[in-house]
């Protein structure tokens, strides 16, 4: 009966330490959830007003747990979304930069004063721009002419008389400048279309460089591809600081 006891008890004494085991691990999970969430929420809300966005962006770190990268002041990774960002004016032309989504993937997220100010050691991802805010940029209304080019429709004077231009082009990026220029052109004035070496000469006179700055973060473009939404625009950048 002793021996009974003693194994009852036993057994009993090594649920007790399961459940206890359990309950401690549940509420480490629902502690580090927790954390997640608000620090997201408080992220997102702070990149709001940095960005000038209409809505509240949303902001997902990965990897897990949480609180062990907290503790490492160490983010590896971390996953923003962002509609209607607006860009304050340039300084060369004045217009106004806006981004109709950002996707960015931030790696390797540090901070030396507990997530007040961060930096990412690599940031990268994609922006959506509209054609109408390329045109205000360039002075000229671009639309999508399908197939990954770009077309202008625009008055000029061709020998002295007044025609319309009607340019096609696919879009490249001057990564040097960070400008979009339109390669490969096709030119029609009045129906007729221009040999290559004069549509060349015409595009430089109608289309301007496209400079293309105060992007989030201060980001560079990387790539470009136009598409029936917009221009889709690779972005990258290094040591890049935020703030909350």
């Amino acid at each position: 009966m002793a021996a009974k006891r003693r194994r009852n008890a036993a057994g009993v004494g090594l649920l007790v330490f399961l459940l206890l085991g359990v309950l401690v691990a549940v509420g480490l999970f629902a502690a580090d959830r927790y954390a997640l969430g608000r620090t997201e929420r408080e992220s997102a809300a702070q990149l709001r007003g940095q960005l000038g966005t209409p809505t509240v962006p949303t902001v997902e770190v990965e990897g897990w747990p949480f609180l062990t990268q907290v503790l490492a002041r160490d983010l590896k990774r971390v996953h923003v979304v962002a509609d209607g960002i607006g860009a304050a004016p340039t300084a060369a032309s004045g217009s106004t930069v806006r981004v109709s989504r950002a996707d960015l993937v931030l790696t390797d997220v540090t901070s030396s004063d507990w997530f007040q100010t961060m930096t990412a050691q690599h940031v990268e991802g994609t922006a959506l721009m509209e054609y109408a805010e390329l045109g205000s940029l360039s002075s000229v209304p671009l639309t999508y002419a399908g197939d990954g080019r770009l077309r202008v429709e625009q008055s000029t004077s061709f020998f002295g008389a007044s025609v319309t231009a009607l340019v096609t082009g696919t879009p490249r990026l001057d990564v040097d400048a960070q400008t979009i220029i339109l390669a490969d052109p096709t030119i029609s004035v009045a129906g007729i279309e221009l040999p290559e070496a004069t549509a060349a000469a015409l595009l430089r006179a109608l289309v301007k460089p496209i400079p293309v700055t105060g992007l989030p973060f201060n980001l560079t473009l990387s790539s470009l591809a136009a598409e029936d939404d917009g221009l889709h625009a690779g972005l990258e950048g290094n040591k890049v600081d935020f703030h909350r």
